[in-house]
């Protein structure tokens, strides 16, 4: 394997037990909890250039959502799946998602625009 390789797997775990540690209660299975963070923190160690929890903010966590909303056939999740992981990476960051974000309907069109693109 190759250094890089180990340097980022090493990140990843680092990254995934420092959310464990700061994610409160969940109203949905821990499993499931456990599934989105690890899948949040592949994108910050493939994505970005953050190396622990207190560098994640608000414009990462918009990008990391927009980049689900555009992949989640590729990541095999739901739109159920992301809401629960917007509510629980703002939670784990403390920042709010912005409004639009929330709303899956369809005359919500801000949403759906931007996922076109």
């Amino acid at each position: 394997m190759k250094r890089a390789s180990i340097v980022r797997e090493k990140k990843y775990y680092e990254l995934v037990e420092q959310l464990k540690d700061r994610t409160k209660d969940v109203t949905f299975s821990s499993t499931k909890a456990l599934s989105l963070l690890m899948l949040f923190s592949r994108y910050l160690v493939n994505y970005t250039n953050v190396e622990c929890v207190h560098e994640i903010n608000e414009e990462c966590a918009k990008h990391y959502f927009t980049y689900l909303m555009k992949n989640h056939k590729r990541l095999g999740i739901n739109l159920t799946d992301i809401k629960r992981s917007m509510l629980l990476i703002s939670g784990v960051i403390e920042v709010e998602v912005d409004h639009y974000l929330k709303d899956f309907s369809l005359s919500n069109v801000t949403l759906w625009m931007t996922e076109e693109r």
